[in-house]
């Protein structure tokens, strides 16, 4: 019988095991001092991993082996819970306690109406199914616009993840795939903005720093650097006693979290962990928890128990007042025994729990969830999908919204306005022109490197800072392919100084024709007190 490995080769043979990876991560995740880097010593340093995982580490992994990784260290795909469905959606409505109390009511309204009513018995369901109908349509009208709308944010979920593309070398070529496509041994480009999906260590990197607090809570950016800067630090560190260090991010590390973001720099990473085993797939299984009610399903609980309780008391009060009462009856006429007249108490039961029936509104439950859907239709019009009615409850408690600007106000996307060329020129006065009419004639392939190479961001998949896609975008307006000028000026051995808040310019060196040319990118403060 034929192996999975037979049918799915894996060429070189993989040795590295999926625990030991994710033992790696863990280790990262919960670092004091150096625990992952000292992790990665034990087992030979990084160069070792590149037997371990069989990958080459420029060319990267072969396409006949992605199965066969897939196989033994899983896939990049979530698990998603399976939408529910419109009667499973209905059937949540009715977990809310008013709408309970107002079944059991309607039941009891029927029963004790057919066995009070006499006369009229053909009607006396009608009090009891229309509180059943009540019930009903105020659970199928939440359950109708939950339905649509979870429909309609699974449709912009799908837009938004197709969209989620990275770079990585297989059979020595860079290639595009998507994010879900990635396989433990992949080696991939990182670069300036992009989402880490899954965790990797860091091969190469120029200034990486890493936003990693949705899932440390840390707001400042965290360093990382390749593994043999990093012993280096870590070695120098214990040699001076830790007079300097403070914690743990002090040592940089090379470990990439999934679940983070890059800020800054580019490089290059070896995929470890993906799928299940992750690090953010770890914290959103630990973190995950059954939704809290919202203030107003909380009010109407209480009063629906308060209601209950008040009607309870009123029946038992209403109940306890008839049977005295009958019972002195039977005391003055001399009647306590005759049982026939005992069958009188059966009403009073009746009466009792017709009180508490009654006491029950069963219109509040249907005005509370018809005003939320119309509110979630007004919202609509303004543009503002809303996935819950209940959250129409809680954006209308709402005194003050605190927003950043870029990307919520705003569309998050910058364009190029104006350029200065011994004085400042509308880029709208050359709509109709070309490149070449903008700038002379000598500094037409400066100004094309310099947009073009000392640029991390890309327009295809678009990801990056805002101002590097505006001036990508710029280049393109006046048909020049940004991608054919790197080809031509950059190669893997380019030297590149990535933009921090510190020096506040980024540097490329770049080859040309015959000289070395060094774009820069700098803040005005810095530019103008250069400029004679």
């Amino acid at each position: 019988m034929a192996t999975f490995e037979q049918v799915l080769p894996c060429t070189p043979p993989l040795r590295a095991d999926k625990e030991d990876l994710i033992v790696l991560m863990t280790k990262c995740q919960e670092r004091t001092f150096s625990e992952d880097i000292d992790f990665i010593e034990s087992h030979g340093g990084v160069d070792a991993f590149q037997k371990l995982l069989g990958v080459d580490f420029k060319k990267g992994i072969s396409s006949n082996e992605i199965e066969g990784r897939r196989y033994r260290y899983g896939s990049n795909k979530f698990q998603e819970s399976p939408p529910k469905s419109f009667f499973g959606l209905m059937w949540d409505a009715l977990e809310d306690f008013t709408l309970r109390i107002l079944l059991v009511s309607a039941f009891v309204s029927v029963v004790a109406n057919m066995i009070v009513e006499h006369d009229h018995r053909e009607i006396a369901w009608i009090e009891g199914f229309a509180i059943f109908v009540a019930v009903v349509v105020c659970s199928t009208v939440t359950a109708a616009n939950d339905y649509q709308k979870e429909k309609q944010f699974r449709k912009l979920n799908e837009v938004a993840n197709s969209r989620k593309e990275v770079n990585v070398w297989r059979d020595g070529e860079l290639k595009k795939i998507h994010e879900t496509e990635l396989v433990t041994g992949d080696i991939i480009k990182i670069i300036e903005g992009m989402d880490i999906s899954a965790d990797m260590m860091v091969l190469e990197g120029y200034e990486l720093t890493i936003d990693e607090s949705a899932l440390t809570g840390e707001p400042d950016p965290i360093k990382k650097r390749k593994y043999q800067e990093c012993l280096e630090i870590r070695n120098e560190t214990i040699a001076n006693g830790r007079l300097h260090w403070k914690k743990h991010s002090d040592i940089f590390s090379p470990i990439l979290m999934s679940g983070t973001k890059v800020l800054t720099g580019e490089g290059k990473a070896i995929v470890l962990v993906v799928g299940e085993g992750s690090c953010v797939r770890k914290i959103r299984s630990l973190v995950s928890q059954e939704a809290e009610q919202t203030p107003l399903q909380e009010k109407l609980e209480v009063i629906a128990r308060d209601i209950g309780r008040f009607g309870l008391i009123s029946a038992i009060i209403t109940l306890i007042v008839m049977l005295t009462r009958f019972i002195f009856d039977r005391i003055a006429t001399d009647t306590l025994g005759d049982l026939s007249q005992y069958v009188q108490i059966i009403d009073y039961v009746i009466i009792a729990i017709t009180v508490i029936v009654v006491a029950i509104p069963e219109g509040l439950p249907l005005a509370v969830t018809l005003s939320l859907a119309y509110s979630v239709k007004k919202m609509l019009k303004d543009r503002n999908l809303v996935r819950r009615l209940e959250a129409t409850e809680t954006m209308g408690g709402a005194n003050n919204i605190c927003s950043d600007k870029t990307g919520t106000l705003t569309q998050n996307k910058m364009t190029l306005t104006n350029f200065w060329n011994g004085g400042l020129i509308p880029i709208d006065n050359y709509h109709e022109g070309t490149f070449y009419s903008l700038f002379p004639a000598h500094s037409h392939d400066i100004i094309k490197q310099a947009l073009a190479c000392n640029n991390v961001a890309s327009l295809n998949p678009k990801h990056g800072s805002s101002t590097e896609l505006a001036l990508l975008e710029f280049l393109e307006q006046f048909g020049e392919n940004y991608d054919v000028i790197r080809y031509q000026h950059i190669d893997e051995y380019c030297i590149k100084y990535p933009f921090s808040s510190q020096r506040k310019r980024m540097s490329t060196v770049i080859k040309n024709v015959k000289t070395v040319l060094i774009p820069k990118k700098e803040c005005t403060s810095k530019v103008l007190p250069k400029l004679s």
